[in-house]
């Protein structure tokens, strides 16, 4: 990975709220401001699966989605983002990863609180599975700042996965890199770098996110 440090178009502040997810959960960072917005607060679901889907399911979940158990739980993150040239900015965020559909898919629920750094309330969602075609992880990320985008894992290995995609947000497309991995059993880390689309082998630091287990 090529470290840089670059001006960015469509806006100097980061404001994606680290769901892990290229948007993070362990997705997300996003560029550009926007308003905070004016939803009521967050209420996660207690975690389980979805019986009835269990109950339903045609085919059994993809042996592969057990890859991505390091995920699963309440967190709460401490989010730090930094641009070049821009004073960092931390949220707390957080997280709730379950299992949905029978086990075919994981669905990440991310709730960024606002700070004195970076008033920025964000909602986000982001579903992770397995794409039998492709033999790898997909992962679809939007939230309610008109973000959104897709990225894919091509393995995850001892409770690791780097999810690569391209991710939209204010207006301004990007090259989003997610590392989430867990260094203990009730930790979960994300350390995410981007890179204009122009360029998207020149990735570079833009935050970190340390969660702990709730």
């Amino acid at each position: 990975m090529n470290s840089r440090k670059a001006a960015v178009p469509g806006g100097t502040r980061l404001r994606r709220g680290l769901a892990l997810g290229a948007t993070a959960v362990l997705g997300a960072l996003a560029l550009g401001s926007a308003a905070p917005g004016n939803a009521a607060p967050e209420r996660f679901p207690a975690l389980a699966d979805d019986r009835a889907a269990v109950n339903r399911s045609a085919t059994a979940a993809p042996a592969q989605m057990s890859q991505l158990d390091f995920l699963l739980g309440d967190w709460r993150c401490e989010v730090t983002t930094q641009m070049h040239g821009q004073p960092a900015m931390t949220n707390t965020t957080y997280l709730s990863v379950r299992s949905i559909l029978g086990g075919h898919w994981y669905e990440l629920r991310s709730l960024q609180l606002p700070s004195t750094s970076n008033p920025q309330r964000l909602v986000a969602r982001q579903v992770y599975g397995w794409d039998p075609a492709a033999q790898q992880f997909t992962t679809y990320y939007f939230d309610d700042a008109e973000g959104q985008g897709a990225g894919s894992a091509p393995q995850v290995t001892d409770g690791h996965a780097v999810f690569t995609g391209t991710y939209l947000f204010n207006g301004f497309r990007h090259i989003g890199r997610d590392d989430l991995y867990s260094p203990a059993p009730d930790k979960l880390y994300n350390d995410v770098s981007m890179a204009l689309e122009s360029a998207p082998e020149q990735l570079f630091p833009v935050g970190t996110a340390r969660c702990d287990r709730r």
